[in-house]
């Protein structure tokens, strides 16, 4: 994994460039509550299929009222116990969001969170996940967990090959359609964290 600098406090308004494997250049930055606006048109962007892995169940017949608080309510962090990174790309003159990684503390287990990140259709395949979710790898470790739980469907392979490119260890298991990874946070380099200020 790459290298993260242990904070002293976040700089929230850091912003992170990475590359697709087709040249592109992204941006990653921590989500803010204005981001409900590009949640909202990211979802219209996502297939059937990609919305259903995501979600664990149908959602394609979400009215727009409820799509506008469930994404007002995604897009409001609590810094203590969560992070999101949203990565963006400029797309006809506006921001645009293209994929999201996040994570929230576990209530029932010391140091250890769940994560989860979706991706447009349009930009998958091309490397993006693994550095955005080794990003979100390397904001937990600097907050000090040591534990990420990914839940995804037990037949979604580009999930758990996802994880596995990762080459940290983990923990499967299987149960009900769904499989569980618990990934164990460690980085054999001095963390150094891009998101943070320098002491």
């Amino acid at each position: 994994m790459g290298q993260i600098l242990l904070p002293n406090q976040p700089d929230l308004g850091a912003v992170v460039s990475i590359e697709a494997r087709d040249g592109r250049e992204l941006r990653v930055r921590h989500m803010r509550m204005a981001d409900a606006a590009l949640l909202e048109r990211m979802f219209y962007k996502l297939s059937s299929e990609t919305r259903y892995r995501r979600f664990f169940g149908p959602v394609d017949s979400i009215d727009e009222d409820r799509l506008h608080h469930e994404t007002q309510r995604l897009a409001t962090i609590n810094p203590g116990r969560e992070t999101a990174l949203i990565l963006v790309i400029d797309e006809a003159g506006h921001e645009e969001a293209v994929a999201v990684a996040r994570y929230a503390c576990l209530d029932n287990r010391e140091a250890a969170c769940e994560g989860s990140i979706v991706i447009r259709d349009d930009f998958q395949r091309l490397g993006l996940g693994q550095q955005l979710l080794d990003l979100l790898i390397q904001v937990a470790l600097a907050h000090g967990l040591r534990h990420m739980v990914l839940l995804t469907h037990a037949d979604n392979s580009s999930m758990i090959a996802l994880v596995q490119s990762l080459g940290v260890p983990y923990k499967g298991r299987y149960s009900a359609g769904l499989y569980e990874m618990d990934v164990q946070l460690v980085d054999a380099a001095v963390p150094y964290f891009p998101f943070t200020s320098p002491a």
